[in-house]
């Protein structure tokens, strides 16, 4: 009992940090302060993945109810980019949101999916996709497709994606995002993130006996393949609204020397993440910050703490590094592309899955 009261406790003081609040219209009246110094919400309901079809449809009433909620904040901002938002886990809901029952997912997750989407263009919101393992990549583009598509929500910007720039298919999903976006004549908010589900992502593929991973092994290239990613965004002016998700200077500094004079992007926190660097960003930039900001129970919390956990503990993330007194600034602020080894390899301790017991 002193053990599972302490565990309760840790929880409780880790979710004060990373949660914004328990429900949508708390988290409404937490954001009013921050949104008077300047910054701006993206709201997520926890809920990693739905177990069951009653699992997905409570997830999606939530996301419907908070859309409403967020929808009545957001009438008083003329401009888009400027109201508030909701990001939506295409794993919560469905439950076998996989690519081996792509048929029963675009027949019951598609037409829960447009609805909430038609009800944030009502509500004059915009809504993100979140990113998904890599498995799942192919299946939300699809999905992701299908909106894009979709006449009823021609007139609407606030059709979102995130990317992970750790994948090494990122690239290839912004070029194909701009051309998407000109196919069709929309515009798209693109949330371009380092990623979150690196450890699981190399897990999978060692049991899978993949020939190769399908993301980046050292941290580097993930650094680099994000500024290419970054600057392919960019270059796509007036289809693409970037949304730069970091908690690493560097990559703060080389974005704002990439856009230049441009100001139609914002950069993106993590609640209780990246304070410091963001209230630079506010204070010595002319963009904007959009907080990442979970809103769900202790009980919802346990798999997006873990990711939070791994991030932050992790040795060669930045959080970890800029705390640490024997890395030098010079270390901080290094070129990715000067840290990789040329001719490019992967990393020597991540050995390619069918090499795991074999010479």
């Amino acid at each position: 009992p002193v053990a599972l009261n302490a565990i309760r406790q840790a929880m409780r003081i880790m979710a004060e940090q990373f949660i914004v609040a328990e429900t949508i219209e708390d988290a409404i009246e937490r954001a009013a302060a921050p949104e008077g110094r300047g910054y701006r919400f993206s709201y997520d309901m926890l809920g990693e993945s739905a177990r069951t079809t009653a699992d997905a449809i409570r997830y999606c009433d939530a996301y419907a109810h908070a859309i409403r909620v967020v929808g009545r904040g957001a009438r008083g901002h003329s401009e888009w980019a400027a109201r508030g938002g909701i990001s939506v886990k295409l794993s919560a809901l469905h439950p076998r949101y996989e690519p081996a029952h792509r048929d029963r997912v675009f027949a019951e997750l598609l037409p829960r999916l447009s609805e909430l989407a038609r009800l944030a263009r009502a509500e004059g919101i915009g809504m993100t996709i979140d990113a998904e393992e890599s498995d799942r990549l192919a299946l939300s583009l699809e999905l992701f497709e299908r909106l894009a598509r979709d006449p009823a929500l021609a007139d609407w910007p606030g059709l979102g994606l995130a990317v992970q720039g750790y994948q090494r298919r990122a690239y290839a999903v912004c070029r194909w995002l701009g051309l998407l976006a000109q196919d069709t004549g929309r515009t798209f908010m693109v949330r371009l993130v380092k990623g979150a589900y690196w450890d699981s992502e190399i897990k999978w593929a060692q049991t899978l006996g993949l020939a190769d991973y399908p993301v980046f092994t050292r941290k580097p290239a993930t650094d680099l393949s994000y500024l290419v990613c970054a600057n392919e965004l960019l270059a796509t002016r007036g289809r693409i609204y970037p949304q730069f998700a970091t908690h690493n200077c560097h990559t703060v500094a080389a974005i704002v020397e990439l856009a230049g004079a441009r100001r139609d992007l914002e950069f993106q926190k993590l609640q209780g993440m990246g304070d410091a660097l963001h209230e630079a960003v506010l204070a010595e930039t002319p963009y904007r910050t959009r907080i990442y900001a979970p809103v769900g129970s202790h009980r919802d919390l346990l798999a997006y703490l873990v990711r939070r956990l791994l991030e932050n503990g992790a040795n060669n993330s930045f959080v970890h590094r800029i705390s640490d007194p024997n890395v030098s600034l010079a270390a901080l602020v290094a070129d990715p592309l000067a840290s990789l080894p040329r001719p490019y390899r992967p990393g020597a301790r991540t050995p390619l899955p069918r090499e795991l017991y074999a010479g």
